[in-house]
């Protein structure tokens, strides 16, 4: 081979070699730019206030942003890898992974508010999860972001709690009345069961507040709710629903026992006279009705004992009528 051939082929060589190590250093170049893309991302991350993580189709914990790290109290590589069984109690745990294999089997987005019970404190967290695929849309598992709402939970379950409830009492205001009753009517006649119902008045309730002040009355109503409370089933349901009226739904209940009841209740609340107690003495007057075949609704029981309360009221009051 003549010299020219040879310093020829040299240069072909060289040629390749520096290809070759402007490829390579081409891909070394687009692979530090993508780990400092990903470095960049994660640090991104890290500083949302926002539980993110990422989980494999196993529920197997991949990667979880410093806020996440912080609050397993692990590191990335020691959080790699575990489940949920690691960081939470059995019952929240299975609750996770059902949602996750949710997500997974599903293939779309869900959310849930988590309940955590973390060293007697109990926290609330709004979580929302949708499945993660690769470029070639295969799954490969699923991220997930959770925020902790318990103040705002708290604050909505106070609300909700305003606005059921009469604030005088603590007792089911008529809104809640209302709802209980008609699921309760609804049931009964579903499975011919027995429902009674009564409507209590406070007799001369407006002499009361001109004798002795709208305080003093307050109070008054506050004890003839007590009274009823401490005669009443756990599964009776008792409410406000008017000034100085109370209503009590009986399920399960033939109209005789409700009238037995009703007589217990105006027995008690006129002869009541606690040691402590220096309110005026009350009486009451109640309504009584049952379900019958011909309801279609709850409203016509509760008419009738409407109707049965004013019999009771124009007799003399502080009696029971039936209707």
């Amino acid at each position: 081979m003549s010299i020219d051939n040879i310093v020829l082929l040299l240069a072909v060589l060289l040629g390749l070699v520096a290809l070759l190590l402007a490829v390579h250093l081409s891909e070394n170049r687009k692979d530090r730019a993508k780990k400092q893309q990903l470095n960049s991302y994660e640090k991104i991350l890290d500083q949302v206030g926002a539980y993110i993580y990422v989980k494999d189709v196993k529920g197997r914990y991949v990667y979880g942003n410093q806020l996440t790290l912080d609050y397993f109290g692990v590191t990335l590589e020691q959080l790699k890898g575990t489940t949920d069984n690691y960081y939470f109690s059995p019952v929240v745990a299975e609750i996770l992974q059902r949602n996750d294999r949710k997500v997974l089997s599903q293939q779309q987005k869900m959310s849930d508010d988590i309940f955590v019970d973390n060293n007697g404190l109990h926290k609330v967290f709004h979580e929302v999860k949708q499945p993660l695929f690769d470029e070639k849309g295969k799954l490969i598992g699923l991220i997930g972001i959770s925020t902790e709402i318990t103040d705002e939970f708290n604050l909505r379950s106070e609300l909700e709690q305003l606005a059921n409830s009469d604030p005088l009492t603590d007792l089911y205001n008529r809104r809640s009345y209302s709802v209980f009753s008609e699921h309760e009517f609804t049931k009964a006649k579903r499975i011919s069961s027995p429902l009674s119902m009564m409507i209590i008045d406070i007799d001369l309730f407006k002499n009361v507040n001109d004798t002795f002040g709208h305080l003093v009355g307050d109070e008054v109503i506050k004890r003839v709710a007590s009274i009823c409370d401490k005669h009443i089933r756990e599964t009776d349901i008792l409410a406000r629903i008017g000034g100085e009226e109370f209503a009590i739904l009986l399920p399960d209940t033939d109209i005789e026992s409700a009238f037995k009841l009703a007589e217990r209740l105006r027995v008690a609340q006129q002869t009541h006279k606690a040691e402590d107690d220096d309110l005026p003495s009350i009486t009451i007057s109640i309504g009584v009705s049952s379900l019958q075949n011909n309801d279609n609704s709850f409203n016509d029981m509760f008419a009738r004992a409407d109707k049965a309360l004013y019999l009771s009221k124009h007799v003399g009051r502080n009696s029971v009528n039936v209707a």
